[in-house]
């Protein structure tokens, strides 16, 4: 496949990049800065540009079979607003994508972004309730994000993670929508792991999973 990766330069997305040239697929990976990442492949090309740059955008995914962003607010605590560039980002990608025909974004977000399938559950409701008080900027990001993506019409999957900072010890993951205990961690290993694979999964097409480590 040839797959754009957005966020490619930071933990996850250098995961997903090197997973994906691993499988013997062509990556574009959208950064900011080229030295960021460090790896080098024959099948990967890198574009630089801004989440602000339509143009650009345009061009990375201008071959893409999968779009795939691991981009995510920071941990932002201050009360103030300080507006919403992953989501204004997305929504740059997805009209890149609409104008350029292309169906397929696996993108990253938390559980504060809710979805229809969601069953009562603490992993369902606790992580948007702690975001709201004391991420207000991720917060913000999460709920406009899902305005975006639900009113997108593209081939979506929303993979949804709560702390993703654990060591990775060679667990093995699970999904949920709340309809099953889920841990409220999970590696960035896994986290990739299951970004990668929906990129093959039609049945997670529209679906918001909840990942957490085994």
């Amino acid at each position: 496949m040839n797959i754009t990766i957005f966020g490619a330069s930071g933990a996850i997305g250098q995961l997903v990049t090197q997973l994906a040239l691993e499988n013997g697929d062509f990556v574009t990976a959208y950064i900011r800065s080229p030295k960021k990442i460090s790896l080098k492949h024959p099948n990967l090309t890198l574009v630089q540009g801004e989440l602000s740059n339509a143009s650009t955008i345009e061009r990375a995914v201008a071959e893409a079979d999968v779009v795939i962003s691991t981009l995510g607010p920071a941990s932002d605590m201050s009360r103030k607003l300080k507006g919403t560039p992953i989501a204004d980002g997305h929504e740059l990608i997805i009209r890149a994508m609409k104008k350029l025909n292309k169906k397929r974004l696996i993108t990253l977000a938390t559980p504060a972004l809710q979805s229809d399938d969601d069953k009562k559950n603490i992993s369902t409701i606790l992580p948007g309730v702690l975001a709201k008080v004391f991420l207000p900027n991720g917060h913000a990001e999460m709920k406009k994000m899902e305005g975006v993506i639900k009113q997108s019409n593209l081939d979506w999957t929303v993979v949804r993670i709560i702390n993703p900072n654990v060591k990775h010890k060679g667990q093995s993951y699970d999904y949920s929508f709340g309809d099953k205990s889920a841990k409220l961690s999970v590696s960035r290993e896994n986290v990739a792991e299951f970004m990668y694979s929906a990129a093959r999964n039609n049945r997670l097409i529209g679906k918001m999973p909840i990942i957490y480590n085994k």
